[in-house]
């Protein structure tokens, strides 16, 4: 604050900082060992004895903005 006339950072630079930090996020979660898993499957004893090959998915959150989220939600009424 010293630094900038007491002014915080515009919109813009909070914008960059939220994006580096989503990409961050998905560098770490999507390392090797899941991609592997991914692609070909895990074999997996189940609950009922049997081995079956299994598939991690990946749910995500489709509205990036506020306004989308809203806009989805009006034309679907």
């Amino acid at each position: 604050m010293e630094n900038s006339g007491g002014k915080l950072p515009g919109d813009p630079f909070f914008t960059h900082c939220h994006r580096e930090l989503f990409h961050a996020q998905w560098t770490e979660l999507l390392d090797d060992e899941f991609v592997n898993a991914y692609e070909h499957g895990l074999v997996l004893t189940c609950a009922d004895g049997i081995e079956k090959q299994l598939y991690p998915c990946i749910f995500t959150y489709s509205a990036d903005y506020p306004e989308k989220y809203a806009l989805m939600h009006i034309g679907s009424k």
